[in-house]
């Protein structure tokens, strides 16, 4: 019933976990399960990388919001946390329907696999792929800032959960670079995040953060959760995408 071939071997047991439970619940309403990310390309990080769902329901299921009536969601997350999740963090899922499609626009063409269904939408255009690049680079300058400002912060998890978060603000900068240097920009998110890194000229600004970023990343996650570690996962993180606004200025 759902299709994990394509998917990485040590993605394949969490998907399938994840796609019945979302069909369990939904059913005639679900129109499509959507799986992209490192699940699909390769380059997971233990303990970093998440598993990455758009599901795709019938719009008469939907609270006026977008979203599944809370009851519906509290019985989902009580069967997903019987998922043994590893070697991911976490699942991460978003809900579309055709009529709020246009919110977030289609997937990008070989990127993302059907493990349930049919896409009910268009896929992304280069025009649109290359306005969402633009779009991310630009976002990326305020990461800085929010970063120094945070840091005056502590308790709880705060540092980990910031490490997250640079994570998912330092990557989509990377690919969208990367999209807008190349000459076949659809070709890029294709890629795992190693292949992609090392596009960028080792001699380069964003070549050498980058890659300084990749080695603080694993170096956290594979090794130790130390404060040091996290520090020097964050100020790499700034050192990117600083060096990406830099460009980003040039190339416009």
């Amino acid at each position: 019933m759902f299709d994990v071939a394509p998917l990485v071997p040590e993605a394949r047991a969490v998907a399938q976990a994840a796609a019945r439970i979302y069909w369990q619940h939904l059913q005639n309403a679900l129109q499509g399960i959507l799986i992209h990310g490192s699940a699909l390309k390769g380059g997971i990080i233990e303990g970093c990388s998440d598993i990455d769902f758009r599901l795709y329901l019938s719009a008469t299921l939907l609270t006026p919001a977008g979203q599944l009536p809370l009851p519906l969601s509290m019985a989902i997350q009580r069967d997903l946390t019987a998922i043994d999740l590893a070697p991911f963090q976490y699942i991460q899922a978003y809900v579309t329907s055709s009529q709020t499609a246009h919110q977030h626009g289609g997937p990008l063409p070989g990127a993302y696999h059907m493990l349930y269904g049919t896409l009910p939408v268009p896929e992304a255009t280069l025009p649109e792929l290359l306005q969402r690049a633009r779009e991310t680079i630009e976002r990326a300058q305020h990461v800085p800032a929010r970063v120094a400002a945070e840091l005056l912060e502590a308790g709880g998890n705060r540092l980990q959960l910031r490490v997250r978060y640079m994570c998912t603000d330092v990557w989509p900068v990377m690919y969208s670079v990367l999209a807008l240097q190349a000459p076949q920009p659809l070709e890029i998110w294709r890629l795992s995040k190693q292949s992609a890194m090392y596009l960028l000229p080792a001699n380069a600004p964003l070549g050498r953060s980058i890659r300084r970023f990749s080695q603080c990343v694993h170096t956290y996650y594979e090794q130790s959760h130390s404060t040091e570690n996290a520090l020097a996962v964050l100020e790499q993180g700034v050192a990117f995408l600083e060096a990406a606004t830099h460009w980003y200025a040039s190339y416009r």
